[in-house]
């Protein structure tokens, strides 16, 4: 079999960063997603079983990746059904098509499970809680994944660009925001361990040739809070951060968010027999990210 990679959701940030990594260093990927753009080469609706089924046949990938996802929550909550179609289904269907063509399946998870407990750092073991539509689908996906022996779950939570002004990243509505010195609220009791979507492309991609397989955590080394995140973003582009407010992530309403997402990534060190990346070192590529974005790496450029 031709070592051949089909990548769903290929339009999105992760999917994105994944096929243009994937053209770097010369691999073959082939970008599926239900919207066109300039890095998906087939557009069709994922969820339509015999659509994909006939592109898989037509494939034959060795590996699938399934960065699709609903990631919207409130979208979640307002259709929890269409939410499961995308989150949990998918994923269902995929552990199917993969016991009967023999692909790796890779399914992206999310970090979205864990409660309470401030900046703790989360084990593949630790407790999950779901206090909400999206968690509650995207854990459904991660078991329906681990049906079929050799998969590789992974738990992560991304930053980066995605170069869509009517659908902005977190990191390119921060640094709209610091670029205009708007006033931001940023949550100091909202923890994860976010890691650039580049540097997550490439652990993830320079692991594959081994057949990871199980739920791992692949995120950066650290636990930090978002105020945190974006104060480093602005001082990591030299920016001025001065009108960046602390607020409580318990204030917003809506579809209630689970908040102490640190992710403890002993396990992927250990097997990959490496670090994982810092804060700094995220900053650092977001940095080299942008620089060869521009001039539309924000909407502050493209409005």
């Amino acid at each position: 079999m031709r070592n051949r990679l089909l990548i769903l959701g290929a339009s999105g940030m992760l999917g994105q960063a994944l096929i243009l990594e994937c053209r770097r260093r010369g691999l073959e990927a082939i970008g599926i997603a239900r919207r066109q753009h300039p890095l998906v080469d087939r557009s069709l609706d994922i969820l339509n079983d015999a659509a994909l089924g006939r592109a898989i046949e037509d494939t034959r990938p060795s590996v699938i990746i399934n960065a699709a996802a609903q990631v919207n929550l409130a979208a979640c909550e307002a259709d929890p059904g269409a939410a499961y179609r995308t989150n949990a289904r998918l994923p269902a269907l995929l552990a199917e098509l993969s016991r009967e063509h023999g692909f790796h399946l890779v399914q992206i998870s999310t970090d979205h499970f864990f409660t309470g407990d401030g900046a703790a750092s989360h084990d593949e073991c630790a407790r999950v809680r779901m206090v909400n539509e999206y968690a509650r689908g995207k854990y459904a996906g991660e078991a329906f994944a681990l049906t079929v022996p050799g998969a590789w779950v992974l738990r992560t939570n991304l930053v980066g660009f995605r170069g869509d002004v009517e659908q902005s990243t977190f990191v390119e509505w921060a640094l709209d925001s610091l670029f205009r010195h708007q006033p931001m609220t940023l949550f100091s009791d909202y923890y994860t361990s976010s890691i650039s979507v580049r540097l997550f492309a490439d652990i993830l991609l320079d692991a594959l040739p081994g057949r990871p397989a199980g739920l791992y955590n692949l995120a950066a080394g650290e636990v930090f809070s978002k105020w945190a995140f974006v104060e480093a973003l602005a001082r990591g582009f030299g920016l001025d951060a001065s009108a960046c407010v602390a607020g409580s992530v318990t204030a917003l309403v809506g579809a209630r968010r689970a908040e102490s997402l640190g992710l403890d990534v002993r396990r992927a060190e250990t097997w990959l027999g490496r670090r994982m990346p810092s804060l700094s070192d995220t900053i650092a590529s977001l940095l080299t990210e942008y620089e060869e974005r521009k001039p539309c790496a924000t909407t502050a450029f493209c409005a």
